[in-house]
């Protein structure tokens, strides 16, 4: 990958504007720590915002927070929490991972920046496959703990690929200017086939594999066809992303094998094995919970090669292609296509969205979901994020981790920086405390 540039920084005070060029912040650095003295001293009038991209994208964007170290006497500048994939893929503040935490669930090599907003993705089962040698997708278990300390994983699970494209088409960011144009799933599969085309699995580009929700008599339908046969003719696995479809009364019989989806045009028919299927209701009962609550649900699937078979249509054979599933992974969305963990934050996001603020849902990857916050607030003067909590169980080691969130809250936010809400407590629907005021 190319050397990470200096690109122009822009301090926006109540008087005036000054921008700092790369040749400035290296030939007049100590001109430039005081103005990053000045913002730092000055933060509630003072805007600092990063250069990398083309202006007119909203103040928010690419803002950078002034940093100081007062064992070394010394003035930075660091990009917020969550914003690194706002910048420039060749911008030194650019960040594959919005949170440092989701880097250290993998070993070094599981995402490779190959090139500017290109990146490598190793996961359990390769997408060419590979007759003699091949295995199936191991089962999704957590991974061990080593010396009391989680033990980083040696590749990206299906879950975690969902986040990750999930997070880089930043879907799982709302701002109320959004409601200008509805979510729905045309929108999402474009945003998605957008990020496949800069992920790689091994050597295989992921978009020569991927299908995405289609309706029939859409381009999207002919696309699909197109990426079934083409995997097929070079032996490859395929990728999809689609929703579950809407559950009948009878929706536990869609689970004997095979998957009951959404916006599948274009789709081979999907043959899915027992054991897949126990080892889904396992991991993800929450989801198929949610699914059968009607709730929108997002599958994510990884098939071997389709294959070509016939059956009988008015005495005629017909053909259709059909794969085996040899893993799979699901998430819960809101209608916004926010992923949410628990039927709590289905409440609090829809609020969010109702009161019209500025937030973003932090994705747990293959990690432990009570490491992030449930969701961050960024729209409260003053504060580059304000985390919010919603805390639905009461059991002693659910209590315990919450004790240990909270000493974190107070530790790197400050005592009273943070929302939360104890959904546990009688009558708690009806009094949700109120959000920290936006600007």
């Amino acid at each position: 990958m190319s050397d990470l540039k200096i690109y122009p920084v822009c301090f926006t005070g109540q008087v005036k504007t000054v921008e700092c060029d790369a040749a400035f912040q290296i030939d007049q650095s100590d001109t430039f720590k005081r103005y990053i003295r000045f913002a730092r001293q000055n933060k509630a009038t003072t805007l600092i915002t990063c250069q990398c991209m083309s202006a007119g994208e909203g103040e928010n964007r690419r803002r950078l927070k002034a940093c100081y170290s007062s064992t070394h006497d010394n003035y930075w500048l660091a990009r917020w929490s969550y914003s690194g994939a706002e910048h420039a893929p060749d911008c030194r503040f650019y960040s594959v991972w919005a949170d440092e935490k989701q880097s250290e669930i993998y070993t070094s090599d599981v995402v490779k920046t190959v090139s500017p907003g290109c990146f490598r993705i190793k996961l359990p089962t390769g997408l060419q496959k590979k007759e003699a040698m091949d295995r199936d997708a191991p089962a999704q278990a957590p991974a061990t703990k080593a010396g009391g300390k989680r033990k980083r994983q040696s590749a990206m699970r299906l879950l975690g690929l969902l986040h990750f494209m999930w997070e880089q088409a930043e879907i799982n960011h709302w701002h109320p200017n959004f409601d200008k144009r509805p979510r729905d799933d045309a929108w999402a599969a474009w945003r998605l086939k957008q990020v496949a085309e800069k992920i790689s699995v091994g050597k295989t580009p992921l978009k020569s594999v991927f299908l995405m929700m289609a309706r029939p008599g859409t381009q999207g339908i002919k696309n699909n066809w197109a990426t079934v046969d083409a995997a097929a003719a070079s032996n490859r696995r395929l990728v999809m992303i689609t929703c579950l479809k809407t559950c009948a009364r009878e929706g536990e019989a869609c689970l004997s094998g095979s998957l009951p989806l959404g916006q599948a045009a274009g789709f081979p028919a999907l043959d899915v094995p027992a054991d897949l299927i126990s080892r889904l209701n396992r991991s993800f009962s929450r989801e198929f919970g949610d699914w059968r609550r009607g709730r929108k649900v997002m599958l994510i699937a990884e098939t071997d090669p389709s294959v070509k078979k016939f059956r009988q249509r008015d005495g005629k054979p017909v053909p259709y292609s059909t794969c085996r599933v040899i893993d799979a992974a699901l998430m819960t969305v809101s209608t916004r296509f926010i992923p949410l963990d628990s039927s709590w934050e289905g409440v609090i996001e829809e609020k969010l969205w109702q009161e019209k603020r500025h937030f973003i849902k932090p994705l747990r990857y293959d990690g432990e979901a009570d490491v992030f916050p449930d969701f961050l607030l960024k729209d409260v003067p003053g504060r580059e994020l304000v985390p919010l909590e919603v805390f639905g169980m009461n059991t002693p080691d659910y209590l315990a981790r919450k004790a240990v969130k909270l000493a974190h809250y107070r530790e790197e936010y400050g005592e009273g920086n943070w929302w939360s809400w104890d959904a546990c407590l009688a009558n708690a629907a009806a009094d949700i405390p109120a959000f920290p005021e936006k600007g």
